[in-house]
């Protein structure tokens, strides 16, 4: 039996359309676990790619006639690296919340409590799993990946081969994004960074008048209680304003991916 392309063009273009869903969905939450088969995470890329095709098919074989069979690689790297960075503004905006986590747990006093996850394949504490796996529910349960689907799916008609540069050319988004990112965790960390620092004022002023107590010991223990009971106060509210960081965030990622 012989095997034979009716449209080597609309062949090749599916293939530039699987290259940016697969590096794209490799690095959202869930699928970058080292825990779901590779097989799973590559035939979901590709029924997501076959499900999205009919509507990009006429851009992407304009760049394949573009280029030409024969540079078909160029094509394959281009589209490879802008999954690869429009990944990771997504996955940057969920590394927030890990980064709360690692914050949280320094100032409870979990420095030393942590373990290694076989599923992500590094150290973590215990606040940083907590948050990220609460964060995906609400994510999920709510529709919010809907936008990132909807973003990628116009950056094939925005992030081209035609205007390959404009994706470099915005480095003040890049800059204000992670900047951003950045204060939306200490934000988010805000109530018990400030706990923490008055209670080690109060545990100074008690280390001066009561030199005899041994304030390391109690400020240990009076530091993770406190740092709990203040948490389980603060969650509702806490995973509240969070998720409101993620719709603005993932909002402002959209805007930027839609109009460059």
């Amino acid at each position: 039996m012989n095997l034979t392309l009716s449209d080597q063009f609309t062949y090749l273009a599916f293939w530039m359309s699987f290259a940016r869903w697969t590096a794209v969905l490799m690095q959202i939450p869930i699928f970058d676990n080292t825990s779901v088969p590779g097989i799973v995470k590559i035939l979901t890329c590709f029924l997501i790619s076959y499900a999205f095709f009919p509507s990009v098919e006429g851009t992407l074989v304009a760049e394949v006639r573009l280029v030409g069979a024969d540079n078909i690689w160029i094509l394959m790297m281009f589209h490879t690296t802008a999954g690869l960075i429009i990944g990771f503004l997504v996955k940057c905006i969920m590394s927030l919340f890990i980064a709360t986590g690692s914050i949280l747990t320094q100032q409870i006093g979990f420095a030393s409590v942590s373990y290694f996850d076989p599923t992500q394949g590094q150290q973590v504490g215990p606040f940083e799993r907590l948050i990220e796996w609460t964060m995906i529910i609400l994510i999920l349960t709510s529709g919010a990946l809907v936008p990132m689907f909807k973003g990628v799916f116009q950056s094939f008609f925005t992030v081209n081969f035609s205007n390959a540069d404009k994706l470099l050319n915005s480095p003040e988004y890049f800059v204000l994004f992670f900047k951003s990112a950045f204060s939306a965790s200490i934000l988010l960390a805000g109530p018990l960074i400030f706990a923490n620092l008055l209670m080690n004022l109060v545990f100074g002023i008690v280390a001066r008048t009561v030199p005899q107590l041994n304030v390391l010991m109690v400020s240990f223990v009076v530091n993770i209680g406190l740092g709990l009971l203040l948490f389980l106060g603060i969650a509702e509210e806490f995973f509240q304003v969070s998720f409101d960081l993620y719709v603005e965030k993932l909002g402002e990622w959209f805007q930027f991916i839609t109009s460059t």
